[in-house]
């Protein structure tokens, strides 16, 4: 982009496809938001295993990425010819900080919280970015509706520090951590304009690069040798088959469809599955503060979800 034309948006960015195609983006977004709140079910069910963070960031990441590896090479040359920006907002964004910052954060908060912090609040991440750097135009309605959505985040934060629980509040700061990495992942992925497939392939092959230098510096712990076959089964398919394999294929799909915004916009309905979800399978209660926030939230997203960009 030259100097001379600082507010002409990024045709790569804002490029769109249109009819059964877009169609196609918003059920696979819809896909991911159903991955997604099964998800954090399961690193928030971790917390009470024997398996830690690490052990479920070698299934997330290895399996996806042997598997996935054909498609790495199969488009090396686009890889190659992306900036180098873009995969470092990749790695970052989606890769071990991301991870960390979210099962982490899922030690202290609740599963609820977290499904409001991170796909809620990423949504705000991403049109700051469109906005202020890729020079996109706010839709009145986006606008609006991702006000509902901050407000909503606003009524969260407010209960948390009211009730004066330190250890939540830790939690629900480093879940918004992780929401601003992975907006930045998006936006560096919408740009990058790498197929789904090698994208997330990509993505796995750089994060199994970083846990294997953790391991050469003895900076991880693991419980797979104290943990039930069944823990590690049901962490394997939840964590390589739903998150690493199918979200990854399904979350870059989309965004190659229906763009960043509104694909991030979609996500947001996921607290709402996952507060209901983990009702039953948790035991969490969900408190009035977290209710009028699931509310906000999935009206906000669901009022700036309804804008194709132009």
């Amino acid at each position: 982009m030259s100097a001379s034309t600082p507010s002409k948006p990024s045709a790569d960015y804002r490029v769109l496809t249109q009819g059964k195609d877009f169609y196609m983006g918003v059920l696979a977004a819809l896909v991911t938001v159903s991955i997604w709140s099964g998800w954090l079910i399961s690193v928030r069910l971790s917390a009470s295993g024997q398996l830690t963070s690490f052990d479920l960031a070698v299934m997330r990441y290895l399996v996806p990425a042997l598997v996935l590896l054909p498609f790495v090479w199969r488009h090396r040359e686009k890889i190659r010819n992306t900036r180098f920006r873009y995969l470092l907002g990749m790695l970052v964004g989606a890769g071990v900080p991301f991870f960390y910052l979210s099962s982490t954060g899922l030690q202290y908060a609740p599963a609820a919280h977290a499904g409001l912090l991170i796909p809620g609040t990423f949504p705000l991440f991403v049109t700051a970015m469109a906005v202020l750097i890729y020079k996109q135009p706010l839709h009145p309605a986006r606008f609006w509706g991702l006000s509902w959505v901050a407000l909503g985040v606003a009524v969260l934060m407010s209960h948390s520090l009211y009730q004066g629980d330190l250890q939540v509040l830790k939690g629900d700061l480093l879940l918004l951590g992780a929401s601003f990495c992975w907006a930045l992942f998006t936006v560096s992925l919408r740009v990058a304009g790498l197929p789904p497939l090698a994208a997330a392939g990509l993505l796995c092959c750089l994060s199994c690069g970083v846990l294997a230098f953790l391991a050469l510096m003895g900076w991880y712990e693991t419980g797979i040798t104290t943990a039930s076959s069944q823990e590690i089964a049901t962490q394997l398919v939840t964590q390589a088959l739903l998150a690493g394999l199918l979200a990854g294929f399904s979350y870059g799909f989309a965004i190659n469809r229906i763009g960043a915004e509104n694909t991030s916009a979609i996500g947001a309905l996921t607290p709402v599955l996952t507060g209901l979800a983990a009702i039953p399978l948790l035991g969490e209660s969900l408190s009035l503060a977290a209710v009028l926030g699931m509310l906000l939230i999935g009206l906000g997203a669901y009022r700036a979800s309804r804008i194709r960009d132009a």
